[in-house]
C-alpha cells in the first residue's frame, strides 16, 4: 500500500517550520505503512536523507526531523510487499546528490529495467523496485533530460501502477500512471504545494480551506521550480 507525502514551500516565511508541517503529514500516513519511513528535506544547496525502521512518528522524533527547517521535503510509509524491512530499503531514493525518490504502488518490469541500466553502468544498491525507477530518472537527467521528460520516461520504460514524486534542488514533480489507481491529492496555495496519498495528511496545513485541492490526473506530469 504505501503512502507519500511531499510539501513545496513558496512563502520563505514558512521555511523554518517545514519538518513540523511535514511530520503530521508523514504521521497521518502510518496505517497505510507500518514497516518504515523516510524523509527528504531540501535546505538551500543541500538535501538531506532520512529513513529508518519502524514507525512514522518514532523515525521523526529518533532524527529530530519536526526542528528541521527547509523550503521543500518529501517523505514516504513504507508497507514492504517485494523486498526485506530494512533502512537501506526504505524510501526516499536518492540516485543524485539532490534528488530524491518516492512511490506508491508497485513495478512489475523492474528486474528487466534494472539489468538494462547495468549495461549503462547504473547499478541498484537494493532489490526495490523504487529504487530502479528512481535510477532510471536520475540516469535520464544526468543525461539531460529535464525532469519532466525524464518521468514522462517512466511510463513509456517501467510497467506497472505508481504514483511518483520526485524533489530536487530546484523542482518539485508529481506523476500518476494510466490507471491512476494509486490515491493521490494535491493542494495549492499561495504559500504551499502539498501532496499526499490521502487528504486528511493535508487537513492540517494552514489556509487548507483556501487552497485549491484537485486530483492529479493520469500521466500528466505536475511541476513546480523554486
Amino acid at each position: 500500500m504505501c503512502g507519500i507525502v511531499g510539501l513545496h514551500l513558496k512563502n520563505a516565511e514558512l521555511h523554518p517550520h517545514l519538518g513540523e508541517l511535514l511530520v503530521p503529514m508523514l504521521v497521518c500516513m502510518s496505517s497505510r505503512g507500518p514497516d518504515s519511513a523516510g524523509v527528504g528535506l531540501h535546505d538551500g544547496d543541500t538535501m538531506v536523507v532520512v529513513k529508518d525502521v519502524g514507525s512514522p512518528a518514532e523515525i521523526c522524533a529518533r532524527h529530530g526531523i519536526v526542528d528541521r527547517a527547509g523550503f521543500q521535503g518529501i517523505g514516504h510509509t513504507r508497507m514492504a510487499t517485494e523486498s526485506a524491512v530494512t533502512a537501506q530499503h526504505s524510501h526516499p531514493f536518492s540516485p543524485l546528490p539532490d534528488m530524491a525518490v518516492v512511490h506508491n504502488g508497485s513495478f512489475s518490469n523492474h528486474a528487466t529495467v534494472r539489468r538494462r541500466l547495468e549495461r549503462y553502468g547504473i547499478r541498484c544498491t537494493t532489490d526495490n523496485d523504487t529504487e530502479v525507477a528512481a535510477r532510471f530518472i536520475g540516469y535520464q537527467v544526468a543525461s539531460g533530460a529535464d525532469l519532466a521528460d525524464a518521468m514522462r520516461m517512466v511510463l513509456k520504460e517501467l510497467d506497472g501502477f505508481f504514483t511518483l514524486l520526485v524533489t530536487t534542488g530546484t523542482q518539485f514533480a508529481v506523476l500518476r500512471d494510466s490507471f491512476a489507481c494509486k490515491p493521490a491529492v494535491i493542494a495549492e496555495s499561495p504559500d504551499y504545494v502539498a501532496v499526499a496519498s490521502e487528504y486528511h495528511a493535508l487537513a492540517g496545513l494552514p489556509g487548507i480551506a483556501d487552497a485549491r485541492v484537485f486530483e492529479p490526473v493520469p500521466e500528466e506530469v505536475y511541476t513546480w521550480s523554486r
